[in-house]
């Protein structure tokens, strides 16, 4: 679990988790929430499998809902322990910790990626500064700035939720699986 912290905390660029405003998907990069209204109907028991840099796996379970009003996810431990919860309501992000959360880790981070897998480009592109672009080819969705990849999810399966996506942070080295657990091993 020491290794999840640590992986996620490599996420997040900066010093401290923003309480409002954007979600900083990299350095220079940040990301409104969107509402819940814009994005489709589901829910999902997932389970993230994250492959820091150097390698290794860690994982955490989540279940994610979007009733068309909020955006919920619980993100736990295998075991079943809560870490936290976070909650999206008119684009504005609530979080419950459970337990104490490393300083950088900023939970908002969950449902930005659930949103840029799932939510739809138009209203997507609007989260977004100028010099951003999110492209959409099928199931792959690229996130670029300045001629660079910042983010990369390879979706499989139909919308939502899909059976699988593969996030990846070229910069960081970081990649991220997620399946539903009737996908998982």
């Amino acid at each position: 679990m020491k290794t999840l912290w640590l992986g996620l905390l490599l996420l997040i660029p900066g010093c401290r988790v923003p309480t409002t405003g954007p979600v900083r998907l990299a350095r220079g990069v940040p990301f409104v929430l969107r509402a819940p209204e814009a994005g489709p109907k589901f829910f999902a028991s997932q389970e993230v499998v994250f492959h820091p840099p150097g390698g290794g796996a860690e994982t955490l379970l989540t279940a994610v809902e979007n009733d068309g009003k909020r955006l919920s996810i619980v993100a736990s431990t295998p075991v079943g322990l809560t870490l936290f919860t976070v909650q999206v309501q008119g684009g504005a992000a609530t979080v419950d910790a459970r337990v104490p959360l490393p300083a950088r880790l900023d939970p908002r981070l969950l449902p930005a990626l659930v949103q840029l897998a799932n939510w739809p480009l138009e209203d997507l592109r609007l989260g977004l500064e100028a010099g951003a672009l999110l492209q959409d080819a099928g199931p792959v969705r690229t996130l670029s700035r300045k001629g660079r990849v910042v983010l990369t999810l390879t979706r499989d399966g139909q919308a939502p939720p899909f059976r699988s996506v593969a996030v990846a942070i070229p910069a960081l080295g970081i990649t991220l699986d997620i399946r539903t657990l009737e996908e998982a091993p």
